[in-house]
């Protein structure tokens, strides 16, 4: 998912008053908040569709089969799920998923055709079923009704039923943040991904259907058309999604860092085809990139495609939401929106975080990939440049770790998983201090866990091994404590520096800064207590340095510091 700005207007004069700044040697500094935000008391729901319970981790879902017909004029849905997992313990009750705005039809056992008792509460839903562990076994489970509207998608999600401007429909989903029961029954938890799925959608005849994967054929009778689409690798299930539009199809052929090739499908509106073929352009290059830091694109077999969304975008796998109005408006002269949702397909779709409280691993890691494609095909001043933008967006309210089992994810109170995500991973560089062993890192991360689910401690382990010292201390500051370090400083007369950290971990002692100075510079490590040090003299007999502000601490000067 992409990060929530106002506006694209509002986003180059907060470029223009940046350079701005710099020019006349004005700093805009990194702020801690006078008071920590408050985490909301999580109503049922939320417990229910966040805990891994013994009635959710009693099986394990590998195939989903969804079926579902599309009620355009009434927005409204019916459809069928076959749920197929194995039992990894005995159990009598288990617990699917379903928003209570689509009422459930049937639930039966697939094998025996019986009827299942079942009852409900919020989204959950108890089936009454028992198997052993080991077993196999397939539901099904029909539902209609009127999925859950989206309030202003994709950051708050739902269905979003317009039309284009030739009045007709234009349907899209998102539900990163709210999870996929809102418009069809499932094991609703991240941790747990279908190793392949089916989707089959209908739609009035002339209307395009788009899903994940790969296009297996669409049949039509009776005035409807149904389009059939697999997924031939696990997908985690918010990222399962439907457009409906009067679409036309763009071919583009992309040639891989191995050579392998795939022709990107992507499906535009009808009167935005001839822009959208100049403005997709700038995907190889894109995609190169990425391939190049991370490792190989990781659904070849399911090919890659943007569509046109009547929003702004979002990372659904291999079938990418693109809303963005076909602007340029990324340093370079790169789509913002095309740049940070091709980042997912590595991090949050590839590699998926256990639960959203470990959310910055595909949204800061994606949001640093921006930085990293700037840094690719701009140079460094661009990576650096894009980075000390997104810094006036860091609002340090919460931890950059949410709460676990909640599926808590409000990019607008300001957890900082997109942007202070990115700084962690730029200030963990800058401490390493090896830029071939930090981009090793990131890569190694991907390679290790693709397709997988991981947790924030799965890289710090990595971390660790890669650079043979322990950095839980960096992690535990800048994960787990919702503020920056603060270094106070101040100079005396006779050329003497008084340092210390004000706001710190006390293992955040380890924490090297190297000041630029004449003749030469210098590193120091704050602690919590103050600290001097006599500074060098330039060859006029003055000093001259200058403390770093290219890492993720608060840096202010403070005479108290001096001794009276």
């Amino acid at each position: 998912m992409s990060f929530s700005r106002q506006s694209f207007l509002g986003w180059i004069a907060l470029t223009i008053l940046l350079q701005s700044c710099g020019l006349f040697g004005i700093h805009l500094k990194l702020q801690n908040p006078n008071r920590e935000g408050r985490v909301p008391n999580f109503d049922r729901e939320a417990v229910l569709l966040g805990e891994m319970t013994p009635l959710r981790s009693a099986y394990d879902v590998h195939y989903y089969e969804l079926a579902i017909d599309f009620d355009v004029e009434g927005k409204a849905l019916t459809g069928e799920v076959e749920l197929h997992a194995t039992a990894t313990a005995d159990f009598e009750r288990i617990q699917i998923d379903l928003h209570p705005n689509l009422e459930i039809t049937h639930l039966v056992d697939a094998a025996t055709g019986e009827a299942l008792k079942y009852t409900r509460e919020e989204r959950a839903v108890y089936v009454s079923t028992g198997h052993e562990a080991g077993d196999s076994f397939v539901l099904k489970v029909g539902y209609t009704g009127k999925p859950f509207k989206a309030k202003n998608a994709p950051w708050e999600g739902g269905f979003v039923w317009e039309k284009d401007e030739n009045k007709n429909p234009w349907i899209g989903v998102a539900c990163e943040s709210d999870g996929a029961s809102l418009w069809w029954p499932l094991k609703d938890h991240t941790s747990d991904e279908p190793d392949s799925m089916r989707l089959h959608y209908t739609v009035p005849e002339g209307l395009t259907a788009v899903g994940n994967g790969q296009l297996e054929g669409n049949n039509t009778a009776r005035g409807r058309t149904t389009w059939n689409w697999f997924v031939s690798y696990p997908i985690n299930t918010y990222n399962v999604t439907v457009y409906v539009g009067k679409f036309k199809l763009l071919e583009q052929k992309y040639r891989g860092i191995e050579g392998r090739e795939m022709i990107m499908t992507h499906y535009v509106l009808e009167e935005n085809y001839e822009v959208a073929k100049g403005h997709f352009m700038q995907l190889p290059k894109i995609l190169r990139s990425f391939e190049q830091n991370f490792g190989p694109y990781p659904w070849y077999d399911d090919g890659f495609k943007l569509v046109e969304s009547p929003y702004a975008g979002m990372e659904h796998q291999t079938a990418i939401a693109y809303g963005n109005g076909y602007e340029n408006d990324m340093e370079g002269d790169y789509d913002y929106i095309i740049v940070h949702e091709t980042a997912h397909e590595w991090w949050g779709n590839s590699i998926t975080a256990v639960d959203l409280a470990h959310v910055w691993l595909q949204e800061g890691f994606a949001t640093y990939a921006e930085a990293l494609f700037l840094e690719d095909v701009e140079g460094a001043s661009a990576y650096q440049d894009h980075l000390n933008l997104y810094r006036l967006f860091i609002a340090n309210k919460y931890p950059v770790v949410g709460p676990m089992d909640r599926r808590w994810f409000d990019s607008k109170k300001g957890q900082d998983v997109y942007m202070k995500g990115a700084w962690i991973l730029h200030t963990l560089r800058r401490q390493i201090n090896d830029d071939e062993l930090f981009r090793e890192i990131i890569q190694e991360f991907y390679l290790r866990n693709a397709r997988q689910i991981v947790t924030s401690q799965d890289f710090i382990d990595l971390v660790n091994e890669k650079t043979e010292r322990d950095f839980q201390w960096f992690f535990d500051q800048y994960l787990y404590q919702h503020w920056v370090p603060e270094l106070e400083y101040a100079v005396s007369e006779e050329g003497t520096l008084y340092y210390k950290w004000v706001e710190a971990i006390p293992s955040f002692s380890q924490f090297r800064l190297f000041v630029e100075a004449r003749p030469m510079p210098f590193l120091i490590k704050p602690t919590l207590e103050l600290q001097s040090m006599e500074l060098p003299q330039s060859r006029q007999g003055e000093w001259s340095f200058r403390l770093p502000s290219d890492q993720l601490i608060i840096i202010r000067e403070n005479d108290k510091l001096l001794p009276k």
